[in-house]
């Protein structure tokens, strides 16, 4: 991942991961995603899919956390691209550790003891619900920036087959943004100092 996505200078996250896994009611979390977020932290991939810090490391209100009940519950979430699979996973298993700008939710499938062995879970806003991908994170990721899925797994497709994904840490993206310069094009943010209401 680091050739393919080198993380940028003082990019990574602290988290306690034994409070981390006390708050979201599991025994622990992958060792890929942990390796993630200390190279890399809380933040985005080229204006893409953003990765979730657990709430304990996080910068902004949203973070690694089980689905809530109003999603859970909520018609459009009932929805799987293949059928069987409904009735092999339970949406109240899910832990969401990142999302799409399309609005796409990325999980896990926590159901066993062995955080090694959870799948992906995605929900493709664009792309007929719910599907599992028997991946971890990291794999997942490469998996989309070389375009070695069968179809696309998310609804955005800037980052299918994407030989050069950039990541930037929360926190150093609104450094780079209160400068004037949007940290993503590297030009002057159209956007600097207007407020919203």
């Amino acid at each position: 991942m680091m050739e393919l996505m080198p993380p940028h200078d003082g990019a990574g996250s602290r988290v306690d991961w034994t409070a981390a896994a006390a708050g979201c009611r599991v025994p622990g979390f992958p060792s890929d995603y942990q390796g993630f977020i200390a190279a890399y932290g809380e933040g985005e991939i080229s204006q893409s899919i953003s990765v979730l810090v657990p709430q304990s490391a996080a910068s902004v209100p949203a973070y690694v956390d089980r689905l809530p009940e109003d999603t859970v519950i909520a018609p459009g979430m009932q929805d799987w691209q293949r059928p069987e699979l409904a009735a092999a996973y339970r949406l109240e298993d899910m832990i969401r550790w990142g999302g799409t700008a399309a609005a796409d939710a990325l999980c896990w499938v926590a159901s066993g003891l062995d955080p090694e062995k959870w799948p992906v879970a995605v929900w493709a806003r664009h792309g007929g619900g719910w599907e599992v991908y028997d991946c971890g994170m990291v794999e997942f990721l490469l998996k989309v920036f070389r375009a070695d899925f069968p179809e696309c797994p998310i609804s955005d497709l800037s980052l299918w087959g994407n030989s050069a994904p950039r990541f930037l840490h929360m926190q150093e993206e609104q450094r780079i943004r209160d400068t004037g310069i949007d940290p993503w094009t590297g030009e002057p943010d159209p956007w600097a100092g207007v407020e919203f209401d």
